[in-house]
């Protein structure tokens, strides 16, 4: 019997079984039994969240949610530790859905699965020592729901709203390969990068020289803001037609001036590639936000939804600008593009009337505050936590990420209809990469889904003495999780040019450009787990980046 025909007779047994013969009464929508689905795989009652999912699969064949269920069946399978059955589900979710979201955490499934069942197989030879004790179970090996009030500094192996498994070695099925050969060939360049918050030069010949020094130090592409807020101060060379706007020529945002060509120019002419740095939630850019295109966040003060910063992201007409302002952009002779951190929700952002009637298409219901905040409270620093999520929370949560990463392909796909070559980056909190259901949570951000658009780089947002205020935490522990978050972010991703770790250079809080050995060790110690890109943020002339040269050049 076939591998095939054996997945083919474990379903029909799991259709046909005992909770079928009770009544096979139709389920009232798909968002409901999924989202019993998955809270049944919260609570470890695996069987029976497999009996929802596969119901799910059987009455609402045609839902996005049924390539979903595909794929959590065999998450069942894995916790439940029956790793053939976990195999059988994987390949099944491949074969029937290669272009789906979760092909990459499938492929990590069936490798993990069948390196356990090789390990079964042949189990080590005794080791003639004797045996030590096996070691108490840490919390940071356990798979829990972290709240954000929670600090979670230690890297999980697996995400726990979803079971998501870090790559390990081991050979694939056909699925597997096609998609490890897909992404091969995406090879991409190792980069030093220098992100550039601001020029402080008078003149475009000023800027050269300094281009000049960046090359001299071992950069080989600088990472250009393309935007002006309202409030900042503009590029000290350009001649501003307005305080807000682009840098840019187009005709849906207001232009500051348009001075992208000739940096590019300057740039290509000393060796050097251009990336253009830009937002999106926020690229208003000096354009009136009508109040039905802002976001919508959920008021714990007040209990009600009020306008929140920014756009939202499933308003059509903001999605049609931004997708004019990315084609008008990728006009332009630069390398690539990176996506500011605004590309994100907060836990309770957005509940506008777009994105509502989104979820309720695909769930079956309206997300509502009531159904996802557990015991809402208010701080001692005057902000309000939660002391955790319900399961339709992490439905909502999930959506959202996923809405927001088909976001950004559709922005690279506008932006590549001008220029098919050009790379994407796209910035990454550190606890994406640490922690998925944290940054599921709080920002609507996970590496694997990321991972599954295929960005060229992956910016992860390594700033060492933010965590140390933020999280008051000391020095030394910070930089070595900077560390750690690189060895994580190589894992994921594979090949270690593709992860770009974002290095701080200047304090924002003290206004201090840090001290070259402070800088020099976190660097030290990103580069220890691997041959990683590097950008220096924000590049400023005051500190030595020459002398940090020899950190990377070995490497090149």
């Amino acid at each position: 019997m076939t591998k095939w025909m054996g997945a083919l007779i474990l379903i029909t047994f799991i259709l046909s079984g005992s909770s079928y013969s009770q009544g096979q009464q139709k389920a009232q929508d798909p968002g409901e039994l999924y989202d019993a689905g998955m809270a049944l795989f919260h609570k470890a009652k695996y069987e029976e969240a497999i009996d929802r999912f596969s119901k799910l699969i059987l009455f609402f064949s045609t839902s996005r949610l049924s390539s979903y269920s595909r794929y959590m069946i065999g998450q069942c399978y894995l916790k439940m530790r029956k790793y053939e059955e976990a195999v059988q589900q994987f390949e099944l979710y491949l074969k029937a859905f290669p272009d789906g979201d979760r092909i990459h955490e499938a492929m990590k499934g069936i490798e993990f699965s069948k390196e356990k069942l090789r390990e079964k197989a042949s189990p080590p030879a005794l080791s003639p020592q004797p045996m030590a004790p096996a070691e108490p179970k840490k919390k940071s090996d356990e798979v829990k729901l972290l709240t954000p009030q929670t600090q979670a500094w230690s890297s999980l192996r697996a995400s726990s709203e979803r079971g998501i498994l870090l790559p390990v070695k081991g050979e694939g099925s056909d699925a597997v390969e096609r998609v490890k050969t897909s992404l091969s060939n995406r090879k991409v360049k190792r980069r030093i990068c220098a992100q550039v918050f601001d020029l402080d030069f008078a003149t475009l010949e000023e800027v050269e020289r300094e281009v000049k020094v960046l090359k001299e130090a071992g950069v080989d592409t600088l990472i250009l803001r393309v935007f002006q807020n309202k409030g900042g101060r503009p590029f000290k060379f350009v001649t501003p037609r307005h305080e807000e706007g682009v840098y840019f020529e187009t005709r849906h945002a207001l232009v500051v001036d348009d001075v992208l060509g000739k940096m590019a120019e300057i740039v290509h002419r000393n060796g050097l590639d251009l990336f253009a740095w830009i937002t999106t939630r926020y690229a208003n850019y000096g354009f009136e936000e009508p109040s039905e295109y802002r976001c919508k966040s959920y008021n714990f003060e007040t209990k009600k939804i009020e306008v929140a910063r920014g756009f939202s992201l499933f308003h059509p007409e903001v999605l049609k600008r931004l997708e004019r302002l990315f084609r008008d952009l990728g006009r332009y002779p630069i390398d690539g593009i990176l996506f500011q951190d605004d590309l994100i929700l907060k836990h309770n952002e957005d509940f506008s009337s777009e994105a509502n009637q989104a979820f309720l298409k695909e769930f079956g219901y309206s997300p509502r505050p009531d159904l996802f905040y557990v015991e809402p409270y208010k701080s001692d620093n005057g902000k309000y936590y939660v002391k955790g999520y319900t399961h339709q929370f992490w439905s909502w949560a999930n959506w959202k990420n996923r809405w927001l990463m088909n976001v950004a392909q559709r922005l690279m796909g506008a932006a590549r209809e001008s220029n098919p070559d050009l790379k994407f980056g796209i910035n990454l909190y550190y606890e994406t990469v640490l922690n998925s259901s944290n940054a599921v949570a709080w920002f609507s951000q996970t590496f694997s889904e990321a991972l599954g658009k295929n960005f060229d780089y992956y910016a992860v947002m390594a700033y060492h003495r933010q965590t140390m205020k933020e999280s008051n935490m000391e020095e030394r522990k910070a930089i070595g999780l900077m560390a750690e978050v690189a060895g994580n972010a190589i894992q994921w991703v594979g090949d270690p040019s593709r992860v770009l770790m974002k290095i701080q250079l200047f304090d924002w809080k003290s206004s201090e450009v840090l001290p070259q050995k402070e800088v020099e060790e976190v660097v030290t110690g990103i580069l220890n787990h691997g041959e990683v890109s590097l950008a220096f943020v924000p590049y400023m002339n005051q500190f030595p980046l020459q002398a940090l040269k020899g950190k990377w050049v070995p490497f090149r």
